[in-house]
């Protein structure tokens, strides 16, 4: 069973960011993690064709299994557990969005992640959920992250200069969210 799921963000890939940085943090904690890559680009990336690839792990998650995502990993994350019904650890949200941003590239391949809001299934499906905000993310307005995190119940943390976690944001490790799961 995995322990641990982490879910990239749009256009993205698992290799990117933070994400191995905290695969190899938790896999050498002996943690079992999986980082699936998900389709990617204008066609192909939409919430249909990512459940077919996490489709292929179920069998491996169970309600132990906590979940990590970043962008529109959190959103995907949210309707593939209210659609499965499937119980959930705990969430840690990075940058969460519901809901279209105005980059139209970006809400052209997000908005089938949340044609139906199932946001307020979670709090029967999870433990415990974070949402990590960021008080100057260049892309996701606050006010999509705090209603997220509103609704589902989740601790909301805000950080300073983090723009979208991201690379180009200086975010190649991610201290407080591996904090926040427990390990150092």
């Amino acid at each position: 069973m995995y322990d641990y799921v982490i879910i990239h963000a749009s256009f993205g890939h698992p290799f990117e960011h933070w994400y191995s940085w905290l695969f190899k943090k938790l896999t050498s904690q002996g943690k079992n993690v999986l980082i699936p890559q998900f389709p990617c680009g204008k066609e192909e990336q939409n919430y249909e064709n990512w459940c077919k690839i996490m489709d292929a792990y179920r069998p491996y998650v169970n309600e132990n299994t906590s979940y990590i995502g970043h962008s529109i990993g959190p959103a995907f994350i949210i309707d593939y557990l209210a659609d499965n019904k499937l119980k959930a650890k705990n969430l840690y949200l990075v940058a969460p969005l519901y809901d279209k941003i105005d980059i139209p590239d970006y809400d052209y391949v997000n908005s089938t992640f949340f044609e139906c809001d199932k946001l307020s299934t979670i709090p029967n499906l999870v433990n415990m959920s974070i949402c990590y905000i960021s008080r100057n993310d260049p892309y996701v307005p606050n006010q999509l992250s705090e209603r997220i995190a509103e609704i589902i119940n989740a601790t909301k943390i805000y950080v300073d200069d983090a723009g979208h976690f991201n690379t180009s944001s200086g975010y190649v490790e991610f201290m407080k969210l591996l904090e926040d799961i427990g390990l150092k």
